[in-house]
């Protein structure tokens, strides 16, 4: 269940998606005490990407997009200095109704934002997913992925959310990527990212 409040870190260019990990490096003193609030708050915190190129007067409202993941810290590696490093699991997608605080980290009541999923043997959905692993195992492969890293790409029929974990993996434009989060249909999720991985192939 998704939490109705939760301390946002808002970060460039870093969507967290359901059923992926994602490692952090917590090192300004304002995100140290977010860690530290996070620690009596079930753990729970939302990962926000940055919108570019907005206006001054905007900062503080606009400055995220208001869909965003949620997850579970599930490693925590506190270092002499005051830094940390942590491991977040991605759980879900919120939506941003309110701010509470804004300082010195962001606290905001959410609301979950639903996402259908698919019976993994429907057969529109497997032709799409096959052709999306035989596209993304060409481009890491173009790219010099290790062996290990190429059998875990053939047992995404396996993951719970096979094109959340796809599209978390590839780096390509943060904008494409949040339309495929906020996409709550997981089928055109797949058309989305299908259609991203062929023209990512065309170039190559």
């Amino acid at each position: 269940m998704a939490p109705s409040t939760i301390a946002i870190f808002p970060l460039p260019d870093v969507i967290l998606f359901p059923g992926t990990y994602l490692p952090l490096h917590i090192f300004e003193s304002r995100y140290r005490l977010m860690i530290e609030y996070c620690s009596e708050s079930d753990d729970e915190l939302a990962i926000a990407p940055l919108i570019r190129n907005q206006t001054p007067k905007d900062k503080l409202i606009t400055d995220i997009h208001t869909v965003f993941g949620w997850g579970k810290i599930v490693q925590k590696e506190y270092l002499p200095d005051g830094r940390s490093n942590i491991v977040l699991e991605g759980k879900g997608v919120v939506e941003l109704v309110e701010y509470q605080s804004m300082d010195p980290f962001r606290i905001a009541t959410v609301k979950e934002y639903e996402r259908s999923s698919v019976n993994r043997n429907q057969e529109n959905f497997q032709e799409v997913l096959d052709e999306i692993i035989q596209l993304t195992r060409r481009i890491i492969v173009y790219e010099g992925a290790p062996e290990p890293f190429l059998k875990m790409i053939e047992d995404i029929h396996n993951y719970s959310h096979p094109i959340d974990f796809i599209t978390s993996l590839l780096q390509y434009d943060t904008n494409q990527r949040q339309e495929i989060l906020m996409e709550r249909d997981e089928i055109k999720r797949a058309e989305i990212l299908r259609n991203i991985l062929q023209k990512i192939n065309l170039k190559e």
